[in-house]
This record gives C-alpha cells, structure tokens and sequence, in this order.
C-alpha cells in the first residue's frame, strides 16, 4: 500500500464494512481503506455483516457474494429490508461473477457497485469514489 500522504485522505471519516469471507481478502481492502483515512470494520459472514451495520451505519458496505451461514444475496436483501440501513451504498466483489443472481433477480434496488475479484487498488478507490461522490 501507499505511503499516506494528503492525497490518501480520499475516505477521512467515513466508515466502512468490508464483508468477505476470506480473511485476504479483508486485510487487503481493509489495509487500502484505512491507509486512505477510512474507518474500517470487518465481517466474516453476512450474519456478522448485519449486526456491524445495525451498530455503526457504515457509509459503504462492501459485500461477497459466496459465503458461509448467509449468503451475499441474503445479506442485501437483509439490508434492504431494514429502514435504517437500506440506504447505505453497496459495493458487490465478488470472484464469482455467476452468482450474481442472488441479488440481481431479487425484486430489490441494485447495488451501487459492483466488481469482480480479483481487484486492483486503483479500481476499487475509484468505484468507491464514484458510489460515494467523492471529489478526485
């Protein structure tokens, strides 16, 4: 990851949950979230994605699709049901573009983003920003 530096201050203040099962895969957003100013939480499994949000309304959730004990597609249309979190933006990353189904043929709005893995620094900063409207 970059040296922090003004530049890296793109997500200062904003929380945000990386929901992924495999724990690589949280270290790296989590690492490029928090080097560019992000406050981070991590979930293993949407189960554990649904009570972080309901404690800390993160301004973004980032969401994988296959996982264990609720999957991606449930853990949206959870959110969504939820008055006080159906508002947050989604981003989707997933490395099974397949299963994007279990929320693209829900009767559900659509994520703000989506992306499939593997994924590079640069793409997911830039989606982020583009889902958030953040300035460049």
């Amino acid at each position: 990851m970059g040296t922090i530096n003004q530049e890296n201050t793109l997500l200062f203040g904003l929380k945000i949950l990386v929901t992924d099962d495999e724990p690589d895969m949280r270290t790296f957003l989590s690492t490029l979230f928090e080097d560019n100013g992000a406050t981070v939480f991590q979930a293993s499994n949407g189960k554990e994605a649904l009570e972080i949000a309901q404690a800390e309304k993160p301004n973004l959730i980032t969401l994988d699709l296959a996982m264990p004990e609720m999957d991606g597609g449930e853990t949206y249309a959870a959110l969504k049901a939820k008055s006080e979190l159906q508002n947050i933006p989604v981003c989707v990353i997933s490395g099974q573009p397949k299963l994007r189904k279990l929320i693209y043929s829900q009767d559900l709005p659509r994520p703000e983003g989506y992306m499939n893995k593997p994924v590079k620094e640069e793409t997911v900063l830039m989606n982020i920003r583009k889902i958030l409207r953040l300035p460049r």
